[in-house]
């Protein structure tokens, strides 16, 4: 099978191509619009392609599909890209595995998110949108200290935690920001994902992983990187029913990659904080390692295999195995006993 992978030179596509690297069978290759992406790129082929205007992307997609013989296409990054696939894709010739696009467009705005969810009445950190000045006032009075955020985007875009009014406004005012951040109430530094394949709306396979630890977490203000560099498997089944419960409230039919996000609150309790459509978290190929291949399953129910019998596969790894990454190492598996060795040697 060939799967043009877009931005598969970011962290996110070189997980996806080492997943279906140790699953064998895939010519992979690679587009990418930056030279670091390109040359940081594990694809069988790469193309460097410019960003262009949407038009001119959407017919370089084409052109490179018709070449290689792609079967399928797969963004791998929340950006620009993957919003224009998902947006203008009956202009694509090849196929994709995606969510309605009004599905994808909901779960992709965190204010839309959180009121599906709070108008469910599931756990989420009381938020308002920042539209003006007396917005992110409130939201200061009502908690202290809050955690700014942008409306959309990955990786902590735009994130700030404070309590200081004047920083706040600044903050917001200087990204010129109003009416496209969200103020939430600031919870623990505790964070966990769940990561699934869905077909028309059913749940084919997930499994939860809790965050450890965010990499060079002291070069961000907010203290948040979107780069895991600890993590561990687990199983909670209220935190797999919780975001189970928030996909299909958040999307009318859940379709291919979508995962949820959530921090724990200063009473320990899990808050759901974003669900994430269309593309899988950077850290599949840690799933992958330990027995759960996300990414091969979602391309071969993108080619059109049988949903597996028995489904929905939930949690299969129980037992608790750590992933360490960083940039410039290569990710080390550990299981929970060598994890606890290290325990008794510090």
């Amino acid at each position: 099978m060939t799967v043009l992978v877009v931005t598969s030179g970011d962290g996110t596509g070189l997980n996806f191509v080492r997943s279906l690297k140790r699953a064998g069978g895939y010519r992979l290759v690679g587009l990418d619009t930056s030279i670091e992406d390109y040359v940081s790129s594990e694809a069988d082929e790469r193309f460097l392609v410019a960003a262009g205007p949407a038009d001119q992307f959407l017919d370089t997609v084409n052109t490179i599909s018709a070449r290689c013989g792609a079967d399928l296409v797969y963004a791998a990054d929340t950006n620009e890209w993957l919003e224009l696939l998902s947006r203008r894709r009956k202009s694509v010739n090849t196929p994709m595995f995606l969510p309605d696009h009004d599905d994808h467009v909901r779960a992709e705005d965190k204010w839309h998110t959180y009121q599906c969810l709070s108008d469910a009445g599931l756990p989420v950190p009381d938020s308002v949108l920042v539209r003006d000045g007396a917005d992110l006032d409130r939201a200061l009075r009502r908690h202290g200290a809050i955690w700014l955020r942008r409306t959309r985007g990955s990786g902590g875009a735009g994130s700030l935690a404070t309590d200081a009014p004047a920083l706040a406004h600044a903050w917001v005012e200087s990204a010129g920001g109003w009416g496209q951040f969200m103020a939430a109430e600031r919870l623990s530094a505790r964070t966990a994902t769940f990561s699934g394949v869905w077909f028309d709306g059913e749940l084919v396979a997930s499994q939860l992983r809790e965050r450890t630890a965010w990499k060079y977490a002291h070069l961000a203000v907010s203290g948040v990187t979107g780069i895991t560099s600890g993590q561990r498997t687990l199983w909670d089944e209220q935190l797999h029913d919780l975001a189970v419960r928030s996909v299909r409230q958040t999307m009318s039919r859940p379709h291919g990659a979508v995962g949820v996000d959530f921090t724990y609150g200063q009473d320990g309790a899990p808050y759901v904080t974003e669900v994430q459509p269309a593309r899988f978290y950077s850290s599949m190929e840690f799933l992958a390692a330990v027995g759960i291949n996300l990414p091969d399953l979602y391309c071969r129910l993108a080619a059109g295999a049988e949903l597996p019998v028995g489904r929905p596969l939930i949690n299969p790894i129980r037992s608790s195995f750590h992933w360490f990454k960083a940039v410039d190492k290569l990710p080390v598996l550990m299981t929970q006993q060598e994890w606890e060795a290290i325990d008794r040697l510090v």
